[in-house]
Formats: C-alpha cells, sequence, structure tokens
C-alpha cells in the first residue's frame, strides 16, 4: 500500500512538473533548467537490469530526466557509434573499455568539476507547488580517485591531465577450475604457484589421452594464441610476473631486453615458452592445442579442469552450465611475495557531441556512488573498484578471489586499437610455437626474439 500511494504521489508529482501546472513563480533559468532531457546510454557488457534500476532511481531525484539503456555487441559497437555521431543522434553516455579510451579520446568529453543540475520538490498538500532548486554537485576530483579507487584507475583515466570517466567494477584473473574433475585427478588443492611441484604437477594429473595420444581431457587451457579466451590477458600476466616492463609511457617495451640480454634465461623467453609448453605435444605438461574450440567453450562442456578467466568468464560459464561444480582460486604467482594481476575494466564516459553534459555527467556521478557501486558490482558479480568495499567482498566465496587481487592489479596497454595489439600478440604466440626450418634451427634465439620484436613493433603501431 505505501508503494501504491508514493506512486500515485510520484505520477502526480510528474504530471504538475511537465503540464506546467504548480511551477508559477519560478525563474527563467529555473524553468529551463527542468525542461524535459533524454539520455541515451549504451552500454557493451553492463548490466543492463541494473542500469534501468539505477535510471529509475534518478528519475525519482531528478523527475525531468529519462535515461535509456540500450546494449551492443561488441563487434558491432563501433561502426554504430560513428555513424551515429556523423548524423547527430549519439547517445550521451557510452561504457568504453579502458584499453580503447584513446581510441575515443576525441569523441568523449573530459569529466568537469563540477555539474550545475536541477533538484525538484513538490511542497503543499493541498496546492502543491513545485520547488526547483538549483544545485552544484563536485565530480570526482583526481586526488579523491587516488585516495578512494584501486591504484589502476587513477592510472588509466587520465589523458594530458584531463579524467574521462568512472568504473563500476573492476576484474582480475583468476584460476577456475572444475571441482569433480580435479578430485578424480587426485588433486586435493588447488594451486598457488606455478612452479614444478605446483601447478605444473597439478596439470599433468589432470590430462587425460586416449591410446592414440590425443588429449581427451585438458588439464588447462593454455599455450595457444587464437582459441584461447584472454591469450593477450594471460601473456601479459606471466611477462609481468616474470619482471618485463611492457610499456613505457607511450612506448610499447617488451622486447627490449632482448637487444641486451639475449639467452635462454631471458625473462620474456622465459614466459613465452612456459606458456606455450601446454601445447608442445613434446612436453611432460601438454594439455592443449589448436584442435580444441574455445577455451571457455571447451571447459563449459566439462573437457578442462583449470581455465584462466576473468569473473565475467567464470559467471558466462555458471550461467551456461549450471550442472558443473565449478570453483575460482586466486591466480598462481611466480613470486608470492610481489604478487601481480592485469585489471581489466570500463568506464562509464561522456559522449562529446553530448546536447545534456551536466545532466550526463550527474548520471555518472550518481551511478559512482559507494552504496550504488556496491549494489551493481554484487549483481553482476565483478568486483568493486572502491576500496572501501574489498575486505567485504574478499570475504565472500564467488567474488573473494578476484576482489582479493585487485589491489596489484594494473593495465599496461594505453594505445589506439587493443583489437590490433592482442592480435599481434596471438600471432606472436602461434608464429613462437611453429617448428623452426633448417636455417632457423641453427640460430634459434635470433629466430624467437625476430618474432617477439615484430610484435612489439605492430603494437607500438597502435600508439
Amino acid at each position: 500500500m505505501h508503494f501504491r500511494i508514493s506512486h500515485v504521489i510520484f505520477s502526480l508529482f510528474v504530471f504538475l512538473l511537465f503540464s506546467g501546472l504548480g511551477c508559477r513563480g519560478l525563474s527563467q533559468e529555473q524553468q529551463s533548467a527542468i525542461q524535459p532531457v533524454t539520455l541515451n546510454y549504451w552500454t557493451v557488457f553492463g548490466n543492463v537490469s541494473e542500469l534501468q534500476r539505477a535510471a529509475g532511481e534518478y528519475k525519482q531525484l531528478r523527475p525531468y530526466v529519462t535515461v535509456n539503456v540500450r546494449q551492443l555487441r561488441y563487434e558491432e559497437f563501433d561502426k554504430i557509434f560513428v555513424n551515429a555521431l556523423a548524423d547527430d543522434v549519439g547517445p550521451d553516455i557510452i561504457s568504453v573499455h579502458t584499453r580503447n579510451l584513446r581510441k575515443y579520446e576525441n569523441r568523449l568529453a573530459p569529466m568537469p568539476t563540477s555539474v550545475r543540475v536541477a533538484k525538484v520538490t513538490v511542497e503543499g498538500q493541498y496546492q502543491p507547488e513545485t520547488v526547483v532548486t538549483l544545485e552544484t554537485n563536485a565530480m570526482p576530483s583526481y586526488n579523491s580517485i587516488k585516495q578512494n579507487y584501486v591504484a589502476a584507475v587513477a592510472d588509466d583515466i587520465v589523458i594530458g591531465n584531463q579524467m574521462f570517466g568512472l568504473p563500476l567494477t573492476i576484474d582480475t584473473l583468476a584460476l577456475i577450475y572444475n571441482k569433480d574433475l580435479l578430485d578424480k585427478a587426485g588433486v586435493p588443492i588447488v594451486p598457488s604457484s606455478w612452479d614444478a611441484t605446483d601447478f605444473l604437477a597439478a596439470v599433468k594429473k589432470a590430462t587425460k589421452y586416449d591410446k592414440k595420444g590425443a588429449i581427451v581431457q585438458s588439464g588447462v587451457a593454455l599455450g595457444t594464441g587464437n582459441n584461447i579466451d584472454n591469450a593477450f590477458d594471460i601473456v601479459s600476466l606471466l611477462l609481468m610476473q616474470n619482471g618485463v616492463t611492457l610499456a613505457r609511457g607511450s612506448r610499447a617495451s617488451f622486447a627490449d631486453t632482448l637487444e641486451r640480454n639475449l639467452n635462454d634465461q631471458n625473462p620474456i623467453l622465459q614466459a613465452l615458452r612456459f606458456y606455450t609448453d601446454f601445447a608442445r605435444p613434446s612436453k611432460e605438461v601438454y594439455a592443449w592445442n589448436e584442435k580444441f574450440s574455445n577455451s571457455t567453450d571447451e571447459f563449459t562442456r566439462g573437457k578442462v579442469v583449470f581455465l584462466v578467466g576473468f569473473a565475467y568468464d567464470f559467471n558466462r560459464v555458471r550461467r551456461a552450465a549450471p550442472q558443473l561444480n565449478v570453483a575460482v582460486a586466486p591466480i598462481p604467482q611466480l613470486n608470492p611475495g610481489a604478487p601481480t594481476n592485469v585489471a581489466n575494466y570500463w568506464l562509464e564516459s561522456v559522449v562529446r557531441k553530448s546536447r545534456h553534459q551536466n545532466e550526463a555527467w550527474d548520471f555518472v556521478r550518481f551511478l559512482s556512488e559507494p552504496d550504488r557501486i556496491k549494489r551493481y558490482s554484487e549483481a553482476t558479480g565483478i568486483p568493486s573498484p572502491l576500496r572501501v568495499h574489498i575486505e567485504g567482498q574478499k570475504a565472500l566465496p564467488l567474488l573473494g578471489p578476484f576482489a582479493s587481487q585487485i589491489l596489484t592489479a594494473k593495465n599496461w596497454y594505453r594505445g589506439r586499437d587493443i583489437d590490433v595489439a592482442s592480435r599481434a600478440i596471438r600471432d606472436m604466440i602461434t608464429r613462437y610455437l611453429a617448428p623452426y626450418n633448417d636455417q632457423e634451427a641453427n640460430r634459434p634465439l635470433e629466430r624467437d626474439a625476430s618474432i617477439i620484436r615484430n610484435a612489439q613493433t605492430v603494437v607500438q603501431q597502435t600508439y
């Protein structure tokens, strides 16, 4: 009954507001401030129902603002977005991946220090009168972001001393595993390090072959480039854990050590060797090859024991295969004393061409309030980017392993075309796996170094 009465009052409120009744005495500025505004919000992997829920709450606060949420596929977003901007029918707010921020930089509006919007209330029981108050709301400052968000955020959202959005979640890589298959393999404890007595030993136990040596159960989906989801992130993780600096400022740098240290112990060669050994039939840890389909799909079919993936992938597996007994653990570390992880996340940003900059940024600010972020994070099953939520989320059984890693997660790629850069890393893996020809066999390190340098050149071209 209370809800129905409130709904009737709110409906009357909106009717009075937009019919002009009860608005007498408002200044021209106040009347202008409450003209109907429609914000078009385009997202890719955002939780549409939660965003719509927040839009409804925002309308309670500012009844003159309607937020329409639209979800687009990643593959189609760029074309539709660019065409819409050219026709002046583009969105006001978009979700943009941090690694695409520089690609869209010229199409986005820098975040202002504050926004000016109208607060609307109705006073008077028998003769309702609309009361409009113009208020200035501060947007988060850079210092407050450094203080309240995990470190990756302040590093990623700034271009040329301007900030271009705020995240609602932040994701990290973890070890997703099939509990039943792991138990059947006789592995009692989930690996916490990559070394031979831990992760590698578990993979060897968990991988099953038929009489002809073909893999019938993969211990882990790792080793190739084209059929591994998140290959770019996984290889980045292994390189970072092995001490490789992937980029310096606006320059890719992961191949730099090859110029002064070309030997078997070079850290990038060690990391690539470790990764690709899982796809080499001659190795004891052989568990994967190009004949498998997509890694996440194979795991969902119950054909893979370990899958390196994000919280997003974990949730996708659970939705697609609720019958599987799956769990998650923190990603293994090369040096547990100095843990490293990869940050993967999206920002909510305002489009430069939006005619409603104040309302658009105010809605982003509204979405980013701590209680609303917490609710959105736990609804999506992806960790909150706010420090205040970390300890509580670490205690949650499914979210905890991902949340426990976000303080040490970072993003290295800050170029303008992550799709090209990601393809360069996948191609590097494929070429590195290829057998040496007669000429290369005499100088294998030179061939491998050439493959890595070529990948760095392609990545650098995207900066």
